[in-house]
């Protein structure tokens, strides 16, 4: 993830870990078990740099 960062950062984007809460099913019989799928999975999205102020 390192390397992706280090091209990214040239063009003033990073990859950033995604914290969102996955959505929740509320009725448990129609979960099909995908949930514990999602939470061992990380995801991430791509977020612009902010630059200081000159």
């Amino acid at each position: 993830m390192s390397f992706l960062n280090a091209i990214f950062r040239l063009f003033g984007y990073e990859w950033v870990k995604d914290e969102t809460p996955y959505p929740r099913d509320e009725d448990p019989r129609t979960d099909e078990g995908w949930d514990d799928l999602y939470e061992h999975s990380p995801r991430y999205k791509l977020r612009k740099i902010k630059q200081a102020p000159k």
